[in-house]
């Protein structure tokens, strides 16, 4: 009975990212969201929004992002 027990318990872990193996995880991801929806990867790398700008006396200054 013991046995079968175990096996319920090393079933039930969740996986954990092997440290090792993140560059590799990290280059799979890349490549996938490069393979199903260029347009997402572009929005994880840029952000979803351009910059805010402010023209003052016919200077533009971009203006950081307000946050709460």
């Amino acid at each position: 009975m013991e046995s079968v027990s175990a096996q319920v318990v090393a079933a039930a872990k969740l996986p954990v990212l092997n440290l090792g193996k993140f560059k590799l995880w990290k280059i799979r991801i890349k490549q996938y969201f490069l393979m199903t929806d260029y347009a997402l990867w572009e929005v994880i790398l840029n952000g979803d929004s351009p910059l805010p700008t402010r023209t003052v006396d016919g200077v533009e200054t971009s203006v950081p992002p307000t946050t709460t």
